[in-house]
């Protein structure tokens, strides 16, 4: 986005001048033709006069379609540029994959007590609990 901002500011300079020179450019050849084909009209048959017209027309019918055409295939490469950058700043963003492997043995260090947390247990043989259902043969009903 800021490389399409500079590149804009450093062109602003040359192509304005640019597309002033072509719109005079544009200007005079369209007086000239005017003139052109004023003074000749007189001495122009119907046919070629249709013939001159037709061609106009045919090349300002085909000025709007072509700028359709490039603002369509400008937006299009527009699109996947951004599509592109995108993809690549995704790439970019993404962490590696993170791998735990989890040991057998004994820890290294014995587990400091840590604020706000209960204590752990101390390692070592664990001890069986016993378990007594309250209401387990009282409950069932003889069906």
């Amino acid at each position: 986005m800021h490389q399409e901002e500079r590149g804009l500011d450093i062109q602003t300079g040359w192509s304005m001048g640019f597309k002033q020179l072509l719109l005079i450019l544009a200007v005079v050849f369209a007086v000239v033709l005017a003139v052109v084909v004023g003074t000749v009209v007189d001495r122009m048959s119907a046919e070629a006069m249709a013939v001159v017209i037709g061609i106009i027309c045919g090349v300002a019918a085909g000025i709007p379609t072509a700028a359709l055409l490039f603002v369509v295939l400008t937006h299009r490469e527009r699109q996947k540029q951004e599509a592109e950058e995108e993809r690549q700043s995704r790439q970019q963003r993404a962490y590696p994959p993170v791998v735990v492997i989890q040991g057998g043995g004994m820890p290294a260090f014995p587990a400091a007590p840590q604020a706000g947390y209960w204590p752990a247990p101390a390692p070592g043989p664990q001890m069986t609990r016993s378990f007594h259902v309250v209401g387990d043969d009282n409950l069932l009903l003889d069906g």
